[in-house]
């Protein structure tokens, strides 16, 4: 019988050995190029598992430590079938994370690592496509920014980490894709949740404020260097439209007023530089 139809009539109840031998298939085909295995059994079977309660602590942090390793697979590679494998093992991290959140079941000491890589792979990886034909969603920097959301608010997290979480978001925003073409599936508004949590969790205002700042002056640097040709315009497209994004969840939330007035002006700036001569 195949994964996917022992998946299909899984009983969560089975004894110990064969939970067991059942994760370890898991975990080995949690990058299918099947997207039914892959996001409808393996990640909802693993979902399903933890969250309701079926692992003992040790086959818990034995999902966390296959999923840890499986993270960093040929990262740095692109357009193949290994992002799969590392953005899937992201969100079954993302699980673990939420859950020990609530419970703390997890020792300190892993917990950092784990944050720790969350905030490497959000800077590391390099495969950035969304949805691929015929073998569906790889979605890294969406599923690196819900890693990173869940990271951040871990009580383990220290606001010490907030630069490089930062520098890692920045990482994101400046990725270079595939025939220039700008996010198209949301990443933006996912990379906003990071933010978020960073603001929740204490990180200063004007720190936010200096930040926004370099990553608009980061992107003047690539209108000198590129000018209006199509690299520039998928890097601007990024950035305008995660400071957009910013800036309406901080208008929702009614948080941060004097960063909400920064974006603003930032994008005015933005909008006065690349159009002003057509208005």
């Amino acid at each position: 019988m195949t994964l996917k139809s022992r998946l299909k009539r899984c009983d969560l109840d089975a004894d110990n050995d064969k939970l067991d031998l059942l994760i370890e298939e898991m975990l080995n085909n949690i990058g299918s190029t099947d997207s039914e295995l892959r996001d409808q059994l393996i990640y909802q079977t693993f979902g399903n598992l933890i969250m309701e309660n079926y692992l003992s602590k040790e086959q818990e942090i034995h999902i966390l430590e296959g999923c840890r390793k499986r993270l960093f697979y040929q990262i740095g590679v692109k357009n193949d079938d290994s992002v799969f494998t590392r953005s899937f093992s992201a969100l079954v991290i993302v699980l673990i994370l939420e859950k020990d959140t609530v419970n703390r079941n997890l020792a300190d000491e892993l917990v950092l690592k784990v944050i720790e890589d969350s905030i490497c792979y959000v800077k590391l990886e390099e495969d950035v496509r969304g949805f691929v034909q015929d073998k569906g969603w790889a979605h890294s920097v969406a599923h690196g920014a819900d890693l990173l959301t869940a990271a951040v608010n871990h009580p383990c997290f220290t606001i010490g980490y907030t630069s490089e979480c930062l520098d890692a978001l920045k990482a994101a925003l400046f990725k270079q894709k595939e025939n220039n073409l700008p996010f198209i599936d949301d990443e933006d508004e996912r990379l906003v949740f990071v933010m978020e949590a960073l603001i929740t969790k204490g990180a200063s205002e004007d720190k936010l404020i200096s930040w926004i700042k370099e990553i608009s002056e980061t992107l003047h640097h690539f209108l000198e260097s590129e000018d209006f040709y199509p690299g520039f315009l998928m890097k601007k497209s990024d950035v305008i439209h995660f400071f957009r994004s910013c800036y309406f969840r901080l208008l929702y939330k009614n948080q941060f007023p004097e960063l909400t007035r920064s974006i603003a002006c930032v994008l005015e700036q933005w909008h006065m530089r690349l159009y002003q001569s057509n208005d």
